[in-house]
C-alpha cells in the first residue's frame, strides 16, 4: 500500500476521532454547564482578590494592612497628616493584635427584620448588620464620638463655611455579589468584579433625595444639598445650597449604593432611568444584601437566622470571627436557656429577671459564680417613651398628655420590673448628655397631680361608671384608648403596672401586644392611639428628623405623634444654621423646656444593659456609641467555639 494512502487513512482516523472527541466535549460541556459556570465564579473570585493584592503590593502596603496605618509610602495613611483633611487617626483598636481566627459567633436578635434595603429601613437590627456588611465614607471614632475616623474615604475636605466637600475615596474597594445561584446562566452578568466608584456615592445622594424613595427619615438630612457630582472615578464634590451644621455629618456618615446593581432587574437587563427610584424601594437584591464592608450577607430564615460570613475580598484587616450568626429568639429566657446550653455565645440585653435570680441573688451555682458565663454593663445610648397620637381627640391638649406622665410611676417600674436597671428620662436628648436643660426634671409620679389636670381639662365621670368622658361633637366620649405594645415579658409586666394605676385615675387603657414588625409598621401609618417605642441616639443632635412639624404628615416620618409647635420649629432651624457651642447649647435648653411643656411623650428610661457570654469569647469589649456591642474586636480563645 503506497504510503500516501496509509498517510490519508491515517489523517481519516484522526479526524474522526477528533471529531467524535468534539462532540463528546459538546454533549459534557453541555451536561456540566452548570459546574463550569462555578469554577468561572470562582476564577473571576480568584481575579478580584488578586486585583486587590496587587494594588495594596504596588504601594507598599501589607495585605493584612489596615487604610489608618502609618508605614511610609501609603498614601491612604499619609493624607492623615494633611492639616485639611477633616478624617482623623482613630485612637480606638478594632483588630486585636493577639486575636486568634476562626469560629462562628452567635449572638440573638428578638425578632424577624423587616427588610435590608440599607437607606429604606431604619430599624436598629438592620443598622447593625448594615455594620457588618457595608461601610461609610467614615465613621466615628468609639473612644471619642467628636472624631471621624478614615473608613471607605482617606481624605475629605471641606471650604470655610461648610458648603463644598470633596470626598477621596479608596481605590481598592470591590462590591460583595449577591448571594444567589450564580450558576444559573440567568446571573453571569453578576460574576464580573466590581470596584466601588464614585458614582455608587452619587447614587446614594440621588436615592436618599428622590421623592420616589421611600427613605423619610434621612430626605430632610439631605433636602439642603445642590449638588452630587463625580469629579473622577474616586472623587466626589458634594455641594450645599447653604451653611447648615449637621452638613458634615450628613456627608460623612453617607455611604455608597451599587448603581450597577439597582439600575438593573434579575437578567441584568437595565431599567429605564425614571424607573429606578421606584424599582428601588422594592429592588429584587434586597434580600439577598450587598455591601463592601468585612463580613457578607449569606443568608435570612424567617424566624430562625441571619448569617453573615467573613468577606474574603475585604479592603482592610480581615475580622477574626469567620461568621456571625444572629438567631432570632423572641422569648428572652429562651435566649438564655441556649446562652447556657452553648449554642448561644453572645447574649444581648439579658432579661431582668433573669439577671435577678442568676447575678444579682444568684449563689455559688449560679453559672456566673462557676465561671460558666460572664457578663458586663453598658449604659445604652437610647431611651424609651409612650407616644401619645396628639391628631386623636384624646391627646390633642397637652394637660392630658401631662398628666398620663404624672400617672407613670417610672422608678417604682425601674426599681421593681427592670431591677434598677435604668434612669429616668428627662426629655428629648440622652439623660447624661450636654443638652439637657439642667433646671429640668424627670416628672414624678404623681395621681393627685394628674387628676387635677384631668379636671381642668374637661375629662370628669359624669355617668358613674368609674372612667372619666368628655362631650366632644356633641357626643360623650369615654377616656378608653389602646396601647400598641412590643410583645415582650417585661413590657407585658410594666404595660399592667400602668394599667392598674390609669384604671385608679378613671382611664380605660387596654393593650396590644404585636411583633415588631407589625408594631412598626402601625407606627408608620400612625395606626395607634398611642404606643411604646424607643429611640437609639446619636451623639451630634438634629432635631429636625423627630421633632419638626413638617415631619408628621410625611409617609413612615419619625414625628409620628404630630408634635407641632411653631416656636420648637423655629429652633430647629436655628440650630441647623448655628455652629457656635453656647449658642447652640441655649438653643438646646429651650428646646427641652418646650418639649416638657408640651410632654408629647411620657418620656420613661434610659436604660442600663447587661450582656453576658461565653467565657472562651475573649476581648468582649463595649463601644460608648451605637452600635455598643459591635463585635470586630471580639474572637475566640482558640479559634472557635
Amino acid at each position: 500500500m503506497p504510503r500516501t494512502f496509509k498517510a490519508t487513512v491515517a489523517l481519516i482516523a484522526v479526524l474522526g476521532l477528533v471529531a467524535l472527541m468534539a462532540i463528546i466535549s459538546i454533549v459534557m460541556t453541555h451536561q456540566n454547564q452548570k459546574t463550569l459556570l462555578q469554577v468561572q465564579r470562582d476564577m473571576q473570585g480568584v481575579n478580584n482578590s488578586m486585583a486587590r493584592i496587587q494594588s495594596q503590593l504596588e504601594r507598599g502596603v501589607a495585605v493584612a494592612g489596615h487604610a489608618t496605618g502609618t508605614a511610609s509610602g501609603d498614601r491612604f495613611a499619609d493624607a492623615l497628616n494633611d492639616p485639611d483633611n477633616l478624617l482623623s487617626r482613630p485612637t480606638d483598636q478594632l483588630i486585636h493584635p493577639e486575636a486568634v481566627p476562626g469560629g462562628t459567633l452567635r449572638r440573638a436578635i428578638g425578632s424577624d427584620p423587616a427588610g435590608f434595603n440599607w437607606l429604606t429601613e431604619n430599624s436598629v437590627d438592620v443598622r447593625e448588620i448594615q455594620t457588618y456588611v457595608h461601610e461609610y465614607v467614615a465613621r466615628l471614632d468609639f473612644n471619642d464620638p467628636d472624631s471621624y475616623a478614615p473608613q471607605l474615604a482617606y481624605k475629605v475636605t471641606a471650604n470655610e463655611d461648610r458648603t463644598e466637600y470633596i470626598i477621596h475615596l479608596r481605590d481598592d474597594v470591590y462590591w460583595q455579589r449577591p448571594n444567589v445561584d450564580t450558576s444559573d446562566p440567568r446571573y453571569e452578568w453578576l460574576m464580573e468584579p466590581r470596584k466601588m466608584t464614585a458614582e455608587d456615592l452619587v447614587f446614594f445622594f440621588d436615592m436618599a433625595r428622590h421623592p420616589e424613595v421611600e427613605a423619610a427619615h434621612i430626605a430632610n438630612y439631605v433636602q439642603d444639598i445642590d449638588t452630587v457630582e463625580a469629579i473622577d472615578d474616586y472623587t466626589v464634590r458634594v455641594t450645599w445650597e447653604r451653611s447648615l451644621y449637621h452638613s458634615e455629618s450628613t456627608t460623612l456618615d453617607a455611604y455608597p449604593l451599587p448603581k450597577w446593581l439597582f439600575s438593573r432587574d434579575r437578567d441584568g437587563e437595565l431599567f429605564d432611568e425614571d424607573t429606578i427610584p421606584n424599582q428601588f424601594n422594592n429592588h429584587w437584591s434586597v434580600d439577598t444584601p450587598i455591601g463592601v464592608g468585612p463580613y457578607r450577607f449569606v443568608r435570612f430564615d424567617a424566624g430562625n437566622r441571619v448569617l453573615l460570613e467573613r468577606n474574603e475580598d475585604y479592603w482592610g484587616t480581615p475580622p477574626p470571627i469567620d461568621r456571625i450568626e444572629y438567631q432570632i429568639i423572641r422569648d428572652p429566657e429562651q435566649a438564655f436557656a441556649r446562652l447556657l446550653s452553648g449554642s448561644l455565645d453572645f447574649l444581648y440585653r439579658m432579661s431582668e429577671p433573669r439577671y435577678r435570680s442568676e447575678i444579682v441573688d444568684g449563689g455559688a451555682n449560679s453559672p456566673f459564680q462557676t465561671g460558666e458565663l460572664e457578663y458586663g454593663k453598658v449604659d445604652a445610648f437610647a431611651y424609651f417613651y409612650i407616644g401619645w397620637n396628639a391628631d386623636k381627640p384624646l391627646f390633642e391638649d397637652r394637660r392630658v398628655r401631662t398628666a398620663m406622665s404624672y400617672a407613670l410611676d417610672k422608678e417604682g417600674i425601674i426599681e421593681n420590673v427592670f431591677m434598677g436597671l435604668g434612669v429616668p428620662q428627662p426629655g428629648p436628648y440622652y439623660h447624661d448628655h450636654p443638652a439637657n436643660n439642667p433646671d429640668i426634671e424627670p416628672i414624678p409620679f404623681d395621681l393627685d397631680r394628674a387628676a387635677e389636670l384631668l379636671d381642668e381639662a374637661g375629662w370628669v365621670d359624669t355617668t358613674g361608671d368609674g372612667i372619666r368622658n368628655k362631650t366632644i361633637g356633641g357626643e360623650v366620649v369615654p377616656f378608653r384608648f389602646t396601647l400598641v405594645s412590643y410583645n415582650r415579658p417585661t413590657v407585658r409586666s410594666w404595660v399592667a403596672v400602668y394599667q392598674e394605676t390609669l384604671r385608679e385615675l378613671g382611664i380605660d387603657m387596654r393593650a396590644d401586644f404585636v411583633d415588631w414588625a407589625l408594631m412598626q409598621n402601625r407606627m408608620e401609618e400612625k395606626n395607634f392611639d398611642a404606643f411604646t417605642g424607643g429611640w437609639g441616639l446619636g451623639w451630634s443632635i438634629d432635631l429636625y428628623q423627630i421633632w419638626h412639624s413638617s415631619q408628621a404628615d410625611i409617609p413612615r416620618g419619625s414625628n409620628r405623634v404630630g408634635f407641632r409647635n411653631d416656636e420648637a420649629d423655629d429652633l430647629i432651624e436655628t440650630l441647623r444654621e448655628t455652629f457656635d457651642p453656647d449658642e447652640r447649647l441655649a438653643l438646646l435648653h429651650r428646646f427641652h423646656e418646650i418639649v416638657h411643656e408640651e410632654q408629647p411623650y411620657a418620656f420613661f428610661y434610659a436604660p442600663r444593659e447587661v450582656n453576658a457570654w461565653n467565657p472562651s469569647l475573649k476581648n468582649v469589649v463595649f463601644q460608648r456609641i451605637r452600635p455598643q456591642t459591635y463585635s470586630l474586636p471580639w474572637y475566640f480563645e482558640d479559634g472557635s467555639n
